[in-house]
Order: structure tokens, then sequence, then C-alpha cells
């Protein structure tokens, strides 16, 4: 009771109401776009089809705005928002928009080809280039109107909305028209028209204000270049669009009457849309070319003039002091200028970086951000010249049959006299070298840290693929000596310490090593050197060195990162030197030296794993766990190794010799287990059980295998280990066949052992060839503890053996005897039986976690015997009998258990422990029976319908929705297998399963149960069952209905659903507040209406596009209003605005309904009270009677005041209720000692805060 009760946010600073509204503008705008150009050009059947739907439009338009002077006429001009206006005027825009495209395109042809007044264009495309214009200034006309109209009439959002994404909707979709006007020409009527529309949405976005339609507008006009490169019909100089519409959104950056956070958050739009298109532009060394008067080519075409647009454009009208991050961004673009270019602005980059790095007033998160820049920079220029230099690599074959490599493809950076500084050259032996200097500079001086300096430069720098193999040796040497440099600094500087951090930046120091000569190591062959081939074992020695130097006392080094880079260096070493060389001109080992070399490597490998896991000092059961860890990989890649070589028996005697070395000096040198605790016997069977799969890398014929089988009997029965004591009759079984009829590896004691009379023979017991030798292993178990279990009786502390431990032993001995049986099939049920009885009296719970699989192979067994010798049957059904057998052990063991028979002879204190068995035998019971249905498949469709019955009863939501895909599958296979009809009927199964579900979300029922185990693990709060339900019904309503739509022929029944659906949620969504609703129909609504066009014909579609774009565009109003998002103004200093549609009245009544609960506090309620002393707002407790289930909350939100601040705090009626439901729901919080208080941090967060009311 005393414990801090935790807090709890209650909203976060981040509303998912922005993110509805910037995907609602997004996907409306595109929307919108796409309805144009569909009725514009695919629905359109003759020109004179444009003069309808023009005049059809047009007269909409200007109804509706007769409407508003009727609405100004009868309600002033002061009138508020209402919907009607707002649709209606946005409908107007829309209207006028389409109307003067339409008729503009219907005047030129009755203009042209019609009458023959006007020049026109010969061929099937006969429109005038200058149309395009023509619109777009129509455009402008019909926004300037409609700018006056909103002024005029005060209307809100949704038509400002309309007028900046109609002529962007215009421009996206009349883009590709206009170029086939123009013949696929940028030329200047085209060029005109684009940055007309685009630039026109940008300034009347600033008029309209509203900042979220500035940046949305920005937006779509810097990706339009970007759109019209990518499509088919686009090519790379259309990006040179972006130049000057960057200089336009940086113009109206100088406004300082326009809000700085607008302008803030439009500069990486602007930085992201052209480093998009100079990695691009780059590629493909594209020119810069505008309005097809000019064109000016590489080095200084695209990518340079896309920089210098940034330039000129955004920084230098901004002079940095709305835009700090710029120089950010600016170093940025650095990245793909090129030649001559690319020279001036590293060395203008790298002076400017010198500059700020010294001055005493810049910000340290500038200066490290501007490093990490010019990395980056540094990176992508790097890559891009490391690729082709390697476009130009060819091999010739020399005269001694090898080869000799050269790089053909030099891309000439600069050219000074008779000197050509080659790109690669100047990325890797320049660039890279001048930025390491720099940033050990800047760090020394203490700027820059391990994760924004050097130590990151060096990792990125190891990650870049083809600068390392197109530089050659240089890279990975400059590499390898600075970050073991960095090493020294980070030991140097005292970073004592364990943990996550100092691992970390361990970590970091050493990454670039392993990293660079990885990359060497696992590339091609012809990229080898004599250097590559030793500097990984140079490396591994180097970081030994350094690590042991600065080692503490009594320390080991197991457990840093830099051992297991040493390791990988070892192996790296080992594996370049194995590869075939020669015809590179390399020296190649013959077979015998391969060995030797492996052996060598082997040895390093274990001295280092012994000396540092315990051969010296003592060592931590953590310690050995990770040092065998590391000794399992490489025990199995030597083992490869040495078979393929066909090594001789001494050189694998010597290997396994090797291998057993460190563990067998750990298990000598540790006498006595100091550390006692549950976790490091844990840690020590995790141990055992990795030594046990170690033995399975025996090439000897058996000398590393018995040995380490020996050290775990010994070791596990010694020291009473239970869980290696269960498994160790498993791993009996699989060493003796795994290591049966082995070709590979020599035969020492395995050809001694197959050589006994009727031992050597095999084994029907288990289902893989099993000989009869394993009855040595099984019976060394209990023989083992026969012989420790006297001393462990006299122990002072109390003996260890009891039932549970002893369990293995005796079934290893049960196994031992049933394997030297001649027919062992009678055995399994026998060994099954009688452990089962002697865990029951013993109290061995553990057995009966595996008794139902021991259940089913004991009535395999068992089945086939009788089969064999009594009632012959077809084998399927013999083995979905054996699972129906053990299914139903199964289910009897669960109803054993929840009697309280089974674990009758546990000791109380130990029953909680094992609270799971319930669970996993109802598991086994299901898992059976589904995989039953050779005999019936209504079996199965039982079993999943219990699962989900169980689900439902346990409070498993997830078990809940895997049963119903069980229930159709199982139930598609019963119609169509055992009744004979269509498989599909099946589908109706989900579907009326997901309408429940719907209905149940709907009617917010709670069907989880009370002792939930998923509900227990997570805070009840967490878990939002209506959200829940909602979300999943509607899942299995819309999948099936997919092949279901086709199977009762009306494909257009998938997308009506989808909009019933979609109504449903978005009615709830913002009547609720409920985001995962809105989300739904944010989505599920436009998507619904085209599926059910694309369905019904081509006039549908034409409505279903219009409706779903305006769906979008309304619900992204609904957004801002319902979830009391603020939209920024345009304009410095502004108060936000907040639009009104779609909010309930003031004389509308909030119904709420309390939180029931059984506990007293039922109907607590909270007032203000002023503090004596400081005068705070505290919140304290008011009991009063509890009250109806539906209350009548006031329609005026209580007022919270304090006399420290001049203004006051107006909380909505919904948010005290949950306020109170939050506080009310823990009964363990003393209110005696806990005051719960709302406040609101620096991050505008609401949170419920606990605080101590006792006085100090």
């Amino acid at each position: 009771m005393s414990n801090t009760p935790a807090d709890r946010v209650i909203r976060n600073d981040v509303d998912a109401s922005v993110a509805g509204l910037y995907a609602s503008l997004v996907a409306g705008g595109l929307m919108l776009a796409y309805a144009i150009y569909y009725v514009t050009v695919v629905n359109v059947q003759n020109d004179y089809s444009f003069l309808t739907l023009g005049l059809v439009t047009g007269l909409t338009a200007i109804s509706i705005i007769g409407m508003h002077e009727f609405f100004r006429s009868r309600h002033g001009v002061g009138r508020p928002e209402n919907p009607i206006e707002e649709y209606g005027g946005a409908t107007a825009v829309l209207m006028g928009t389409l109307s003067v495209v339409w008729l503009s395109r219907f005047a030129v042809f009755y203009a042209g080809p019609e009458k023959g007044w006007i020049e026109y264009q010969d061929g099937l495309v006969w429109m005038p280039v200058w149309l395009s214009l023509l619109q777009s200034c129509l455009v402008l006309g019909v926004m300037e109107v409609s700018t006056r109209m909103i002024q005029r009439h005060s209307l809100g959002t949704l038509p400002r909305t309309i007028v900046v994404l109609a002529p962007l909707s215009l421009v996206y979709s009349g883009i590709g028209i206009w170029l086939d006007y123009a013949r696929g020409d940028l030329e200047i009527f085209v060029t005109a028209s684009v940055l007309l529309t685009t630039t026109s949405a940008i300034l009347y976005s600033l008029r309209l204000g509203r900042a979220v339609l500035y940046l949305a507008s920005s937006g779509f006009a810097v990706a339009l270049p970007i759109y019209m490169t990518s499509t088919g019909w686009g090519d790379i100089q259309f990006a040179s669009l972006l130049v000057p519409i960057a200089i336009v959104v940086g113009t109206t950056a100088t406004d300082r009457s326009l809000s700085k956070k607008m302008i803030e958050n439009g500069s990486g739009v602007v930085v992201a849309a052209i480093l998009f298109c100079q990695i691009i532009s780059a590629s493909e060394e594209a020119s810069f070319a505008l309005a097809g008067s000019f064109e000016i080519e590489h080095p200084f075409g695209l990518t340079f003039w896309l920089w210098l647009g940034l330039l000129v454009g955004w920084f230098a009208p901004t002079t940095m002091q709305r835009t700090p991050a710029m120089p950010i961004g600016l170093a940025l673009a650095l990245a793909l200028l090129a030649d001559e270019a690319a020279l001036v602005g590293w060395v203008v980059g790298i002076a400017a970086f010198v500059y700020l790095e010294t001055r005493p007033q810049a910000r340290d998160w500038v200066v490290r951000l501007t490093f990490c820049a010019m990395m980056a920079s540094w990176w992508i220029s790097a890559v891009v010249n490391g690729i082709l230099a390697l476009d130009g690599y060819f091999c010739t074959n020399l005269p001694d049959g090898s080869e000799l490599c050269t790089i053909s493809n030099h891309k000439v950076l600069v050219s000074i006299g008779g000197y050509s500084l080659l790109a690669v050259n100047a990325s890797a032996y320049l660039l890279f070298p001048l930025l390491l200097g720099l940033g050990m500079w800047a760090q020394r001086r203490g700027r820059l840290g391990l994760f924004n300096g050097p130590p990151m430069l060096l990792l990125l720098a190891s990650l870049n693929i083809p600068i390392i193999v197109a530089a050659g040796d240089f890279m990975t040497v400059l590499i390898v000596v600075a970050s073991l440099y960095q090493l020294i600094l980070l030991h140097s500087e005292n970073e004592a310490g364990e943990g996550v951090n100092i691992a970390i930046k361990r970590a970091l120091v050493i990454a670039p090593i392993v990293c660079s000569i990885g990359i060497q190591a696992i590339d091609e062959p012809k990229f080898m050197t004599n250097i590559t081939m030793v500097i990984p074992i140079l490396s591994a020695a180097a970081i030994y060195v350094i690590c042991h130097r600065h080692r503490t006392r009594g320390e080991n080094l197991i457990l840093r990162p830099e051992v297991g880079a040493i390791f990988f260096l070892i192996f790296v070493f080992l594996m370049v030197n194995l590869r075939e060389l020669s015809e590179y001109g390399l020296i190649e080992l013959d077979s015998n030296q391969r060995v030797i070399l492996t052996l060598f490597c082997l040895t390093l490998f274990s001295t280092i794993l012994a000396v540092e896991g315990g051969a010296i000092a003592e060592t931590s059961p953590l310690e050995k766990l990770v040092g065998l860890i590391y000794l399992l990989p490489a025990a199995m890649l030597t083992s490869e190794i040495l078979t393929q070589e066909l090594a001789n028996t001494g050189s694998l005697i010597i290997r396994d010799l090797l291998v057993l070395s460190s563990p067998l000096v750990v298990h000598l040198r540790t006498k006595a287990i100091q550390d006692l605790s549950d976790e490091a016997r844990a840690i020590g069977s995790m141990t055992l059980l990795l030594l046990l799969a170690l033995g399975l890398t025996d090439v000897s014929g058996g000398l590393l295998a018995l040995t380490i089988f020996g050290i775990s009997v010994q070791r596990a029965t010694k020291h009473v280990n239970t869980p290696v004591l269960l498994s160790l009759p498993l791993f009996a079984l699989i060493y003796s066949s795994w290591f049966y009829n082995r070709e590979i590896g020599a035969d020492f004691i395995w050809s001694v052992l197959f050589d006994f009379p009727y031992l050597g023979e095999l084994t029907d017991l288990t289902p893989f060839e099993t000989p009869r030798w394993a009855s040595i292993l099984l019976f060394s178990i209990p023989a083992y503890v026969a012989f420790y279990y006297p001393s462990d009786r006299e122990r002072e502390e109390g003996p260890r053996y009891g039932p549970e431990q002893l369990f293995g032993p005796v079934a290893a001995a049960l196994l031992g005897v049933a394997v030297l049986l001649p027919d062992v099939r009678t055995a399994p049920i026998l060994i099954v039986i009688v452990l089962t009885i002697g865990a029951w009296r013993g109290g061995v719970a553990n057995w009966f976690y595996v008794n139902p699989i021991a259940s089913l192979w004991a009535f395999s067994s068992l089945i086939g015997y009788l089969n064999d010798s009594m009632m012959p049957a077809n084998q399927s059904i013999l083995w979905e009998s054996s699972l129906v057998a053990a299914g139903s052990v199964s289910f009897a063991q669960f109803f054993f258990f929840q009697k309280g028979n089974l674990l009758a002879n546990l000791d109380e204190e130990s029953k909680d422990q094992h609270e799971y068995i319930g669970v996993f035998s109802r598991g086994f019971g299901y898992l059976f029976i589904l995989f039953s249905g050779g005999i019936s498949y209504f079996l199965p469709f039982l079993s999943s319908v219990l699962i989900g019955w169980d689900g439902l009863r346990k409070g498993a939501p997830g078990l809940v929705k895997i049963s119903i895909f069980m229930q159709w599958l199982a139930l598609s296979f019963f119609l169509s297998e055992d009744v004979g009809i269509d498989e599909e009927i099946a589908l109706l199964w989900p579907i009326i399963v997901g309408l429940c579900m719907v209905i149940l979300s709907w009617q917010r029922r709670e069907i989880n149960g009370g002792d939930s185990l998923f509900l227990i693990m997570i805070q009840e709060d967490d878990f939002d069952s209506e959200r829940d339900l909602g979300l999943f019904g509607s899942a299995f309503i819309l999948v099936p209905m997919i092949p279901l739509s086709d199977y009762i022929e009306f494909e257009a029944s998938f997308g009506l659903s989808i909009v019933f659906l979609s109504m449903h949620h978005v009615v709830l969504g913002f009547g609720r507040d409920q985001g995962w609703r809105r989300t739904f129909s944010l989505i599920g609504m436009p998507t619904g209406l085209i599926v059910t066009g694309t369905q019904l014909g081509d006039l549908v579609m034409v409505l279903m596009l219009f409706l779903a774009a305006l769906t979008l565009i309304g619900q992204a109003v609904l957004y801002a209003s319902r979830g009391g998002l603020e939209l920024g103004s345009t304009i410095e200093g502004d108060s936000p605005i907040l639009s009104s549609v779609g909010i309930p009245s003031k004389s509308e009544k909030i119904d709420a309904k309390p939180q029931e609960e059984s506990s007293d506090n039922v109907g607590e309620t909270y007032e203000e009270k002023s503090g004596d002393g400081g005068g705070n707002a505290e919140v304290i407790l008011e009991e009063k009677s509890t009250e109806k289930a539906t209350d009548t909350i006031d329609e005026n939100p209580p007022l919270f005041s304090s006399i420290d601040a001049e203004f006051g705090i107006r909380l909505e009626p919904s948010l005290i209720s949950k306020l109170n439901s939050l506080i009310i729901s823990d009964p363990t919080i003393d209110f005696d000692k806990w005051s719960p208080v709302l406040a609101i941090n620096k991050n505008g967060a609401i949170v419920l805060n606990w605080e101590s009311s006792e006085e100090e």
C-alpha cells in the first residue's frame, strides 16, 4: 500500500489528429487529381462532352455562390460556420475549376478543328501548346474568385483546402496531357503552366491563412518534378523544375510576418526533395534544362543547380535566422556534386566546418550534426564513385597462368596540368583522411563524441563496400589503425565499469575493424592481396594486447565485445588463407598445410578461451556459458574443414583434444561451486546442455563425444542439476544415433562398440537408427547417481535428490532395458504408464508437461503392433487414431488437474509453480484432435470451436482469432470432403462471426473471461476490447468477402462491404473520439468507393472518385475540429484556428457512463481546494453515494484556478470522467498517503501524477 503509484499519461504530445489531418489532405488531393484525369481522359466520349460537363459544373458553382449570398442576406455577415456552406463552398471551388478547364478545352476545339478560326497542330494530338497556359490562367482566376468568396462569407477550412488543392490536382492530372501537346518536350508554355499552378497554390495558401495548407502546397509543389521524372513518359531533366520551385518556396521565407514555425517545418520538405533528385541526376549525369531554351551539361548540370537552388533560394534569403538546421541540409546536398563542382563544394564545406567549430557561440548540436551530415555526404559520394570504378574492373591472364586485375573505368575528378585526380582516389585518399583528421581534432577539443565523431565515421567507412574494394588495402589499413587508436583512447580515458553503455562504446570502436576486414574476406578472390591475408590475425593480436594492458587484476575478458571480435578475426584469417588464390598470383596452401593452419587457429582460439574462461582467474557461470557459445561454432567449423580435407586420424584426434582442452581445463579448475543462486544454477544448466551439443562435433571417433558426455553426467549427478538429469537420456539416444554409421571422420572408439555382438545391432524403439549399445550410455546415468547418492544423503544442508531429480535416471534405466528388448513396440506404453504413476506418486510435476507427447509415441507404437498382429488397417487411420487417443489422455490429464488430483502428492508451496500444466494439457489435446481429420473433419471443427470458447472463457483474444481461422478451414474441409457440397459456403462462418464481433464492439460488450492470463500480463487499460473486436471483426468480414463475392458472382459486394463498415466506423469514430475507427474509415471509405465503382461501370466510377475525394478532404476538417486540433496561422503571432464544423452545440447534453466498480470508492469526484501556503490548486477526494449507471453532466465544464496564475483551466467532462475512472481503478492506492494531481509537462503531455500527501 505504500508503494508509489505509477503516473499515467492521459494525452501524448503527438496527437493522432495531426496524422489523420495530413493523411486526409494528401490522399484527398491525389484522389481529386485522379478523378479529374479520369473524367478528362478516360470517360470522355467526344469533344462536345466537354461542353456538357463544363456547363453543368459551371452552373453548379454559380448556384452555390447564390446560396452563399442567400445565407448572407438571411443570417448576416458574422454568421457561424455550418456544414452546408462549408461543403457547398468546397463543391463550388471544385466545380468552378473543372468548368473552366473543360470549357476552355471545348472552346479551343470549336475555334480550331471545328471552325478553323485559330491554328492548331496536325495529327491525333491537335491541341495547341498554349492551351496548358490558358487553362492555368483560368484556374488562377477561379482561385481568385474563390478566395474573395471565402473572405466575403468567412468560410472555413474545407473550401480553403479545395482552393489550394484544385490547381495542384490540375497540374498532377494534366501534366501528362500537356506534355503530349508539346510532343514530350518541357517547352516554355508547359514550364510556365507548371510554375504558375504550383506557385499560385503556395501564394494563395498564405492568403488563406492556414499553415497546414502552406506545408501541403509546398510539399506537392516540390514533389511534382519528382513525380514527373518517375513516370514512364518522364525524363530526369524534368527535375530542373525543382530549382525555380525551391527558389519560390525559399523566397516566401523572407517575409518576417510569416509564421516562423511554418517556415521551419517546410525546410525539410525542400531538402528531402533536392537530395532525392540529386541521387537520380548524379547517377545519370543529367543536364540542367529549363523551358527548352537553354541547357547546361555535366558536371555543372542538374546536380549542381539543385544544390545552388537550395543555397540561393532557401539559405540565402533566410540567412539561417529562421532555419538554423539548414547548414546540415546544405552539407548533405554536397553529397552528389561531381568533378570540379564537388571539389569546390568540399573545399568550402571543410573550411566552413573549421570556422564553425572554432566559434565559441556555435552550439554543439549544430557542430555535431554538421559533421554527421558531412560524413553522410562523403559516404554517399564514395559509394557512387566506388560502384563506377568497379564497373570497369577486369582481369587479364598472365603467362604463368595467374591473372592481373585492374580498374579501367577511372572517373577523373579534376585535371591540373599533367596530373589527374581520380574520383575514387579523392574519396579514399583525400576526403576520408581529411574528414578523419577533422573529426579527431574536434574530438580532442571536446566537440565530438563516440557516436557522432571518428568512430561513427570509421564505421560508415567500413560499411562502404564499393570504396573499400575499389581503394584496396589503404582503406582497410587506415580503418584498422584509426580504430585501434580509438580503442586506446577509450581505455586511456578510464572508462571503467560494466554495463550496456560501456559495452556499446567498445563494440562501436571495434566494429569498423570487423566490418572492413570481413568485407575484404567475403568478397571475390580477385580482390585479395597479401596484406588482406595477414591483416586479420595482426588486428586480432593488436586488440588482445590493448585489452590485456588495460585489464584490471583478476578480470576475465570473455564478456567483452573485443573478445568476440578477436575470435571472428582469427577465423577470418583462417578462411581467407584456405581459399584457392593461385590463379590470382597469391600463395595457395595444399591440403596438409590447410589442416596445419586450421589446427593452429584452433590452438589460438582454445588457448585464449581457456585463459579468459577460467584457467588463471576465477570465472563466473555466465563467463563459462559465453565461452562455450564461442567454442561451439568454432568446433563445427573446424570439424567441417578437417573432414573435407580428409585429414588423417592423428590430426582428427589433435583437433578433438584442442576442442576438449578448454572445457576440460575449466572443469578441472572448478573444484566447488561458489554461486548457488537460482540464476547461477539456470546458467549452469544451459552450459551443460551446450556442452552436450558440443560433443556432437566429434570427428576422432568418440574421444570428444564420450569425454564430454562423461563430464556432463558427472557434473549433473554430483551437483544434482535437474534439467540436465532430465535431458541426459535424450542425449544418450541422440549420441548413439548420430554417430551410427557416420562415414566422416575417424572411428577411434565407435568401431569397438559396433563390433560388440547384439549391442551393435539396431533397435526399433526410436524412429531413427539407434544401436543397442546406447544402453551403455543410458545405464551410465543411474550408475553415476548411485555413486553420488550416498554422499548427497549425508549433506548438512539436506539431500538434494528427490523424486523429480531421480525421474531422469529412472527413465534412462527403463529406456536402457527397452533398447535391449527384441520387440520394443509394447515397451513405450509400459514405460509411459510406469513413469506417469511414478511421477504422480513422487510429485514430479514436470513429467506432465511432456506426458501428452510421450502418450502419442506410446499409442503409436502400440496401435502399430496391434495392427500388424490383429486388425490390419490404413496407416493414416492408425496415426490419426493415435492422435485421438493421445488427445483423450491430454484432456483426462486436464480434468484431473482441475479437480486437484493430478498434483495431490505435490507440496502446497510448489503447486503454484505448475499452474501452466492445465494450459499445456488443453493445448496438446486440441492440437492432437485438430490433426485427426482423416477420421472425420467434424472433429477438427469441434476442436477449433472449443479452442475459441476456451479463449473467450480464459480471456485470450489472440487464441479466439486463431480459432476462427481454424474453424473456417476445418468447416471447409468438412463440407467438401464429408458432406460433398461447395467449400465456399464455409466463408459465411467467419463473416457471421465478424458481424457479431462488430456488433459487440458497437455495444461495448466485454467478452473476455475474468481469469484472463492475457489480461493479467498487461495493464487493464492497455487492452481495448472495443478496438480489438471492431478491427478483427471487420477483418473477418472483409477478407472472406473477396472470394465469396466471386463465388456469388457479385463482385461489387466486397466494395460495398468496405463502404458500409467504413460508414459505421466513421460515425462512431468521430462521435466517440476513437482514432482507430477514424483511421479505418480514412482508408476504407475511398477504397470501398473505388472498388465498387470499378465493378459497376464508368459513370458510377466517376461519381465514386469525386465522392471519395470530397470524403477524404471532409474527414481532414473533421479530424481538425472533432480532434480539437488547432490549425496554425500563416502569420507570425496570430492565434491558431479551430474549426467548429462537427462540434456539438452547447445546448447538447453530454452523457457519461461511469466505470462500474465494486469498490467503496465508486462515484468519487474531485473538487478544487486552494492550499493555505503556496496557493497551488490541489484536487482532493470527496465521497458521495453511488449514482445511476448514466448521469447527465452539466453543460459548462468546471473551471479550475490558482492565485499564482492569471489564467484558469477548464476541463472537459469526458476528461474528468476518465480521470475518475483511472483513479478509482487501482484499489491498492492509499489515498491517505498519495494525492492525484493532473499535470501538463513542457512537451504538452497531460499526465496524472501521484504526489505524497505526508508531511515531512
